[in-house]
């Protein structure tokens, strides 16, 4: 090759690199879900991709969030239906297909959904040269979950309609394949995240929390066992009821040891309710993976928990907090007992721990490396 010919190369090479370190790439994170624990996932990863050269962000959310969003010019809120299920305004297509004409004029790179929606599927359909990317938290339903084949038709539909699934846990992939067929090659594991604050003190008061809405799978049957079996221990139990639940929450508001609160609560009542307890208890008898482990660790609190499903997974055993073999609720009230009992400085040293373990794990501002790392997978 002639000097000039080398040169020309050379020139095109600088070129070319220079145009793929200024390339933006175009992201829309997506969700739907009234659920306050999905709006953090979403919100935290677009204020950490806002502070990065390479991406150029965009959020599409319901219009009236749960938990706090500083809106901008990328920030798209609708008046949208924010349930999985069909309701009268799923029907609303001029709003959603003006919605889909927004998308497509934007030419996204990525389209990433934190939940499912009814709305997801004709975006996936017509997202135009967008990779589509879809979480799915629940791979087996949910026993006595009212919208149990709500979710395994959504399931299937966006395991082909998708390009990417996404699982927060590693237990269930081998679940997830049997039981839709997806090649293994188009589902990615991707932990869940939360915004982190800074570490919370230590309270000392006593309190066990149970946090969440209370449907069949949560175990309130346990609780109510482990209440009976810990008369010495306050328990804040928080949460709106199933209505299957009602009977078990009913006998659990007649125990002197239980502060019950069945209304929905803010995002700060809920930091509230958290940095007030010193333990977060999570008795389930089955689940994916559990948020409320994720939000005792964003506010310092280790957790006891039974070994179900991918919980295992969430819990550094005698570090963030303490695992207990499934159904044992005898076992789960000695844990809690002898958790109560500790010492303030070995108490302090889980507290601190249960912190660190989460912010590493679960943090929006390390999780960002692993987001962008899956948006880039070839």
């Amino acid at each position: 090759m002639s000097a000039r010919g080398t040169l020309i190369k050379s020139n095109n090479d600088l070129i070319s690199a220079s145009l793929e370190r200024s390339y933006m790439k175009k992201i829309l994170l997506v969700t739907f879900s009234d659920n306050a624990d999905h709006q953090d996932t979403v919100f935290g990863m677009y204020e950490e991709l806002q502070k990065r050269s390479d991406v150029n962000p965009y959020l599409l959310a319901i219009e009236k969030p749960k938990v706090s969003l500083k809106a901008d010019s990328h920030t798209w809120l609708v008046d949208c239906p924010k349930r999985p299920g069909v309701t009268k305004q799923t029907f609303n297509l001029s709003l959603l297909l003006s919605l889909i004409h927004r998308i497509r004029r934007e030419h996204f790179d990525a389209i990433y959904f934190e939940s499912l929606h009814t709305w997801n599927l004709p975006i996936m359909l017509m997202s135009g040269r967008a990779k589509t990317y879809q979480v799915i938290h629940e791979v087996i339903p949910h026993e006595g979950d009212r919208q149990v084949k709500m979710v395994d038709l959504m399931n299937k539909a966006v395991v082909r309609l998708a390009d990417v699934v996404v699982l927060r846990n590693k237990t269930y992939i081998q679940d997830m394949i049997d039981r839709y067929g997806i090649q293994r090659n188009r589902l990615k594991y991707l932990e869940l995240w939360r915004r982190y604050p800074a570490y919370t003190a230590p309270v000392y008061n006593g309190h066990a929390l149970f946090f969440g809405r209370i449907n069949p799978y949560k175990g309130a049957d346990n609780l109510l066992e482990i209440v009976r079996q810990c008369p010495r221990i306050h328990f804040d139990v928080i949460g709106c009821v199933d209505p299957q639940m009602q009977g078990v929450v009913d006998e659990l508001a007649k125990e002197p040891n239980v502060n019950l609160n069945n209304d929905y609560v803010s995002d700060e009542e809920m930091k509230e309710a958290f940095v007030h307890c010193d333990w977060a208890i999570v008795p389930y008898n089955s689940a994916s993976q559990s948020g409320i482990i994720i939000d005792a660790y964003k506010y310092s609190r280790p957790v006891i928990a039974f070994a179900v499903g991918a919980i295992p997974e969430q819990v550094n055993p005698e570090k963030s907090g303490y695992l207990v073999e499934a159904g044992n609720n005898e076992k789960f009230a000695e844990t809690l007992k002898a958790a109560m009992n500790l010492s303030k400085k070995k108490y302090d040293t889980m507290s601190r721990q249960a912190y660190a373990y989460g912010s590493k794990k679960y943090a929006a501002s390390g999780a960002v490396e692993r987001f962008i790392g899956l948006i880039e997978e070839k």
